[in-house]
C-alpha cells in the first residue's frame, strides 16, 4: 500500500529529528490544576509570570499552550498510554493518543456535547467523550467536532458500563509538529503523526532495496516461512535469532539499525505465509493484543512485517501506538512486496525458500 509520505518526503527529510505536540483548541483549566497538584500548578504558574506583555486576546492562547505543554510532559513522565492500550491494560485513569472522533452535530448548539470514537477495528463497547463546549475556544476545533476528524486527545475515565464508556476530555487539540532542534528543508505543517513513519529504504542497512523495482505483487513470499524471513534479517544485521515463545512482546529485536547514520532499536512482530492474504486487524490477535505488546518494547522503533499486503487500519493502529502527543516512536510498516524486495536486494530469497522447506 503506497503512502502519502513515501511519495511526497525523501529518506533524507523522513529521518529529521520532529517532536510531536498538541496544537490546543481545548483545555480544562480546573481538571487539570486537580491532576497535578500545587507542585505541578508553581510550574505553570512560574511559566505564565515568564510570558511577556501580549495583546488581551493572545494571552488566553499563551496560556492554553503553558497547560498543554506541562500536560504533555506529565503524560511522558506517567507513560500515560493511548487509548487502545488503556482499554485493554486500565492502567491507571487517563489516556493521551490521536484518535478519530465522529461528528458531533450538536457542539454549535448545547453547552454539553458528546464526540464518540470510531475505532480503527471492531470494539465491543461504544467510548464517548463528554465534554462542556464553554472550554472551546477555537472555532476550527469546533468545526472539526462538528464534521468530526483525527484529533489529539488527553482524557480522563469517567464511568463505564455494559454497553459505553465514557471519558471527559483534559485537551483537545490538532496533532502538530515541532521542529526541536532541527532544520527541515521542507514545510512539516501538512503532516502530523504521519510523519514518523518510515520505510524501509530509510534505514541504513536495508538501503539496497532502492536497487530492486517494486514487483507487481507478493506471490513469490507465499515460500518464504517467518523463521526464514527472520533468520534473513539476523543475516542482515549481523545479529542472533532468538527463539518464538509464547510470552514475547515481539519477534525480532535489534540495535543494529540505523537511521541517517544515527543508531536505533528496533522491535518487528513478524507474520509469515500461514495466512496468505492481506493483513487487517484481525491477524493480530484479539483487541490487536500483538501490536499492544509490539508497543510494550522500549525500541525506538516499531515494525509490523506481513508476507502480503497491509492494509491501512493495520497502518493506523500501529501510528496510534507509535505515535503519542506526549511521545513519538518510529513506525514502520514492511509488506510483502518491500519483503521480497529485501531478500532480493540482499541475494537471500533462495536461500529463504530453501530454508522454509528445510523447516
Amino acid at each position: 500500500m503506497s503512502s502519502r509520505i513515501r511519495e511526497k518526503l525523501t529518506p533524507a527529510q523522513r529521518a529529521t529529528p520532529l517532536e510531536p505536540y498538541i496544537d490546543p483548541g481545548f483545555v480544562h483549566h480546573r481538571k487539570i490544576e486537580t491532576i497535578l497538584g500545587p507542585s505541578g500548578m508553581r510550574i505553570i504558574d512560574d511559566l505564565i509570570r515568564q510570558l511577556p506583555e501580549l495583546p488581551e486576546w493572545q494571552r488566553p492562547v499563551r496560556i492554553d499552550h503553558v497547560y498543554t505543554e506541562i500536560m504533555l510532559a506529565f503524560c511522558n513522565k506517567l507513560s500515560v498510554p493511548p487509548l487502545e492500550e488503556f482499554l485493554v491494560s486500565r492502567q491507571g485513569r487517563m489516556f493521551c493518543s490521536t484518535e478519530e472522533l465522529a461528528p458531533c452535530k450538536d457542539v454549535f448548539k448545547t453547552e454539553r456535547a458528546v464526540s464518540i470514537w470510531v475505532p480503527p477495528g471492531i470494539y465491543d463497547r461504544r467510548v464517548e467523550f463528554h465534554y462542556s463546549t464553554e472550554h472551546i475556544r477555537s472555532h476550527t476545533l469546533r468545526n472539526e467536532l462538528h464534521k468530526g476528524s483525527k484529533l489529539s486527545i488527553i482524557a480522563e475515565l469517567h464511568n463505564e458500563d455494559d454497553k459505553v464508556i465514557v471519558f471527559h476530555p483534559i485537551i483537545i487539540g490538532f496533532p502538530w509538529l515541532r521542529r526541536g532542534d532541527s532544520t527541515p528543508d521542507f514545510e512539516i505543517i501538512p503532516w502530523g503523526p504521519e510523519f514518523f513513519e518510515n520505510f524501509v529504504e530509510d534505514f541504513d542497512e536495508f538501503k539496497k532495496v532502492l536497487e530492486i523495482p517494486e514487483p507487481p505483487d507478493p506471490e513469490p513470499m507465499r515460500h518464504i516461512s517467518e523463521r526464514a524471513f527472520k533468520e534473513c534479517l539476523r543475516r542482515i544485521l549481523g545479529d542472533t535469532a532468538t527463539k518464538d515463545w509464547g510470552g514475547e512482546t515481539s519477534d525480532y529485536y535489534t540495535a543494529h539499525l540505523h537511521l541517517k547514520g544515527q543508531r536505533v532499536t528496533a522491535a518487528f512482530l513478524l507474520k509469515g505465509p500461514a495466512d496468505f492474504v492481506p493483513m487487517d486487524l484481525r491477524h493480530l490477535g484479539k483487541k490487536h493484543d500483538q501490536i499492544l505488546r509490539l508497543a510494550r518494547e522500549s525500541a525506538q522503533v516499531l515494525v509490523v512485517q506481513h508476507c502480503h499486503d497491509i492494509l491501512s487500519p493495520v497502518r493506523e493502529t500501529l501510528r496510534t501506538f507509535a505515535v503519542q502527543p506526549s511521545r513519538a516512536r518510529r513506525y514502520c510498516l514492511i509488506d510483502g512486496r518491500d519483503s521480497l524486495r529485501l531478500l532480493q536486494a540482499y541475494d537471500l530469497y533462495d536461500w529463504a525458500v530453501q530454508k522454509s522447506r528445510d523447516a
